[in-house]
């Protein structure tokens, strides 16, 4: 009779009597479960960083974050054709574009001020208050911020000594946007002649300003924006003289 033989293959087989008894079905599929949890979570991307809302961000270093004239010019002329639903007359609706870029006028004022400080690493803005500088601070740094160019020409008055003009050979706006026949005397220009007033008004510079067409044969939407001073500055330039 051939005896048994127990090869090191079936070892395993044999029941240890100190070992503890193996796990069940289920408390083995407990354990994977919770492994293949802790797998994902940790093999889970990191989460994206907070979104920076544009009141948080660096005012200083938002100057090429610039708005292409198309699209510019598209929006204000949905602003116009809006404006124009609510009101019944020409003067009427200039006078609601000029409010609407007064208010854009103060702030614009408000933002270029505290960028100059912070690029001159100054503790308060530094502020002109002679007429002609700031006339020429408008009629070249407001104007390049806002359409890309400076204006035209900056001229005083003939009529009097209160009176200053801006001139635009080919306004932003006007050449964007085709008037009818019914609106001819519109000057959808307004817009800008609120904005100077805005930006003087921020300034400490009271006055009232308006847009005027006045064509030639080379530029046929050429606009005036008119600049009538209140007789406070002229008193105050009067008194810092020459």
């Amino acid at each position: 009779m051939s005896r048994l033989t127990i090869t090191s293959s079936s070892t395993s087989a044999i029941p240890n009597p100190q070992a503890p008894p193996p796990p069940s079905k289920q408390r083995q599929s407990s354990y994977i479960a919770s492994q293949l949890t802790n797998l994902s979570i940790s093999s889970a991307p990191p989460p994206p960083p907070p979104l920076t809302s544009i009141v948080d961000r660096p005012v200083n270093r938002m100057r090429g974050a610039e708005v292409g004239m198309a699209a510019w010019a598209f929006l204000y002329s949905g602003i116009v054709a809006y404006s124009q639903s609510r009101v019944d007359s020409v003067v009427e609706l200039e006078k609601r574009l000029a409010s609407l870029g007064r208010e854009a006028g103060q702030r614009i004022i408000a933002l270029q001020m505290l960028r100059n400080t912070q690029t001159a690493n100054l503790k308060d803005p530094k502020r002109e208050h002679r007429l002609i500088p700031i006339l020429q601070y408008i009629h070249t740094q407001i104007y390049r911020y806002c359409f890309g160019k400076a204006a035209d020409g900056l001229e005083k008055s003939v009529d009097g000594d209160d009176e200053y003009m801006l001139t635009s050979n080919q306004p932003p706006l006007t050449q964007h946007i085709s008037t009818p026949r019914d609106l001819s005397q519109l000057s959808v220009e307004a817009y800008t002649a609120g904005l100077v007033e805005g930006v003087l008004d921020g300034l400490e510079i009271p006055a009232r300003v308006t847009a005027h067409t006045v064509p030639t044969d080379q530029y046929p939407n050429r606009t005036v924006i008119l600049i009538k001073l209140d007789q406070v500055v002229m008193d105050r330039e009067a008194g810092l003289g020459k």
